[in-house]
Order: structure tokens, then C-alpha cells, then sequence
């Protein structure tokens, strides 16, 4: 029961981290409107979080991993709340920005912790269910929280949202301390640790698998609410069923990722992922003017794109298990580089040729995760 109540309660930080990171994509009309910038600035702000979070997440590993690791979830969850009071404060788009840092640095700080202590509390057949219980929380982050995120901007402003986000984060902190055992502790990783993961050709094209495959669905998603309006024509009010949709298949995707992974493996799971995720790329780009053909194909995106994740972190931890807090934290780095890169892409692809073909650029970043992946399995 301690140990459900464990997970559970990381997976509710890892909520909060997707929501803190996800949720703006929904609220890219309102923001871009009140702060009188485009939509391409305020997808940046995806960039800047990304970015942020990939730089700090092996520093952060590296010189508190021997903290805590309840503690260190707690902080991290307490400085993304300021965080998001900070946004919804703000008075001007560089404001936000600066907000966006250190929404970023307390991500980084609790995202890698809470997946080192999920495969840490569990032995070693069971961690790709405590991944996956844990990873629920991101998936979940895109049901519930982009969709509420674009209803509340919708409804109430853009602000309330960030209000919203902010108060429920501030309440899992304490949840995150009282539920896991306070002696649950990582070490600290050395720089030669760090040298030694991307020395590792396997753990290096891995975890740059994750990187790829991320950029593919950013390319695309970091425009889709202007995608919707404005490619496809879809009403405003059917934004935020669209975004519920794709986010349900997150969930489908993420329940499935166990019982596949173990019926066929880590790698032809994380093979099957990237090739369906691809496909439904691939037949956005046809714009079909069929609304319920576009959803069945979100949903396979998202489902794809989920249930990759659990056994990326399994192949990882199985390759480097002595070096865990470091292989996860470069992963989840790894995540924050491919949504940076993606989202900056998007407005660059947005900006030069439009939003029809932002699915076809996907398709190819899709493709390129799947060969490098075929590449760590040589050894």
C-alpha cells in the first residue's frame, strides 16, 4: 500500500511537470492576443523551458543527487508553483519568459528524481510498471491538463490557468513528502560518471532516440492549436475535444506500454511506437477533411508517442543500472531537448512554408529516431 501511495504521488508531480511545460500549447490564441506578440513567440516559450530543463537536469542530478529524494520532488514542485503565480502575474512577454526559467528549474529538479526513485522503490522485473505508473502522470498531463488549460484561457483568461496549475502543485508537494520514505536517496553523479552514460554507444543513441522522437510530435504540436483553427478551419469551442481526444490516447498508449513491453521486449516495442507514430504523422499531412479520421489519427500520435517512454527509461536502466539517477536525468533532458528543438523548428517550418507541412517535417524526424535506434542495437 506504501508503495502504490508512492508512485501515485510522483505520478501526481509528474502531472504538474507536463502541465507546467504542455499547458501553454493550449493557451497560444489568448496569450499571443493579451501580450500583443505572435504565436510563434509564444511556442518559443516551449523552447525556453526545453531548454532550460535539459541543461539543468544533469547539473542539478549531479549536485544534489545524494539529497533526499522526496525532499528534492517537493522543492522542485514548490519553485514550478511560484513559478506559474510568477506567469500569471506577468505584465509582459519577458516577464513570462523569466517565469518559464524557473518553471524550468524546478521540473528539472523534481521530473528526474521522481523516475529514479519509481525504478529505485521496485525490483527489477517490476520497473516497467512503476515507470509507467509514474510516466501516467505526463500522459494524464495531456488529457486533462492542456484541454483544461485551453477551456480556462478560453473562459476565464489565460492567467487563470497558471493560477490553476500553480495552487494544485503547491498542494502535492506536502503528498510527495508524507508518501515516500525520506531515507530513498540517490549519489551524486561525477562529470566522468556523465562522459562515461555518452561514452556508452547503446545509452548515447538511446537516449538520443528519445530526443528525435520528441522533436518529431513537437514539430507538429507546438502549432496544433493554430493548426486546428486555422489549416483545418476547426471551431474554437472543438479545440479543447481535440486536445482531450489526442490526450486519451497518451493514456491508452502509456496502459499499453506494460503488457506489450513484456509480450514483445523493450526494443521491438520502442520499434512498433515509432513506426505508428510515423504513419499517423503521415496521414495528417494529407489534411483529410474527414473531422473524425484527423481524431483517430491524434490518437494514434498520441498513444505512439506515450507509449514509447516506458520502455526507453527500461532499456536504459537495464543497460546502465548502476548509473541510473544519471542515465534518467540525461534522458528526461533528452525530452526537454527534443520539445526545444521541435517547437523551434515549428516556428522556423510555420514562418517559411506554413502550417500544411508541419506534419510531413514530423514524419521525417519520426523516421530519422527510428534509424538511430536500429543503430544503439548494434553493438
Amino acid at each position: 500500500m506504501r508503495l502504490r501511495f508512492a508512485l501515485i504521488a510522483l505520478a501526481a508531480a509528474y502531472f504538474f511537470i507536463g502541465a507546467t511545460s504542455l499547458s501553454i500549447i493550449g493557451l497560444v490564441p489568448e496569450m499571443s492576443a493579451d501580450l500583443g506578440v505572435t504565436p510563434a513567440s509564444i511556442a518559443s516559450l516551449v523552447t525556453i523551458f526545453a531548454l532550460v530543463y535539459a541543461v539543468a537536469a544533469p547539473g542539478l542530478q549531479a549536485a544534489l543527487g545524494g539529497f533526499s529524494r522526496a525532499k528534492l520532488v517537493s522543492a522542485g514542485l514548490v519553485l514550478v508553483a511560484l513559478s506559474c503565480f510568477g506567469s500569471a502575474m506577468a505584465g509582459d512577454y519577458a516577464t513570462v519568459a523569466a517565469s518559464r526559467v524557473t518553471m524550468a528549474l524546478g521540473a528539472a529538479l523534481a521530473g528526474p528524481t521522481a523516475s529514479a526513485a519509481a525504478a529505485s522503490m521496485v525490483p527489477p522485473e517490476r520497473r516497467a510498471q512503476a515507470l509507467a505508473t509514474v510516466f501516467a502522470g505526463l500522459t494524464l498531463s495531456t488529457v486533462f491538463g492542456v484541454p483544461l488549460a485551453s477551456f480556462l484561457g478560453q473562459t476565464f483568461g489565460w492567467r487563470s490557468a497558471w493560477v490553476a496549475i500553480g495552487l494544485a502543485a503547491l498542494l502535492v508537494a506536502p503528498l510527495v513528502l508524507l508518501a515516500m520514505d525520506r531515507t530513498n536517496r540517490g549519489t551524486k553523479a561525477s562529470v566522468a560518471a556523465l562522459i562515461a552514460v555518452m561514452r556508452d554507444r547503446a545509452l548515447a543513441l538511446t537516449i538520443a532516440t528519445t530526443a528525435l522522437q520528441i522533436c518529431a510530435q513537437f514539430i507538429t504540436y507546438a502549432l496544433l492549436t493554430i493548426w486546428l483553427l486555422d489549416h483545418l478551419g476547426t471551431p474554437v469551442s472543438l479545440v479543447p475535444v481535440a486536445l482531450l481526444v489526442f490526450g486519451i490516447g497518451g493514456v491508452v498508449g502509456n496502459a499499453l506500454a506494460t503488457p506489450i513491453e513484456r509480450r514483445l521486449g523493450p526494443e521491438t516495442t520502442v520499434r512498433l511506437c515509432l513506426i505508428v507514430l510515423a504513419l499517423a504523422l503521415l496521414g495528417l499531412w494529407f489534411s483529410t477533411p474527414w473531422p473524425a479520421l484527423i481524431l483517430v489519427l491524434a490518437f494514434l500520435w498520441s498513444a505512439s508517442g506515450l507509449m514509447i517512454m516506458a520502455p526507453l527509461q527500461s532499456r536504459l536502466v537495464r543497460l546502465a543500472p548502476e548509473a541510473v539517477n544519471l542515465s534518467m536525468a540525461m534522458n528526461a533532458s533528452a525530452i526537454y531537448v527534443g520539445m526545444s528543438a521541435g517547437a523551434a523548428l515549428s516556428g522556423v517550418f510555420f514562418t517559411q512554408f506554413g502550417l500544411a507541412n508541419l506534419p510531413l517535417i514530423s514524419v521525417i524526424a519520426a523516421v530519422l529516431a527510428l534509424l538511430v535506434f536500429q543503430a544503439s542495437l548494434v553493438r
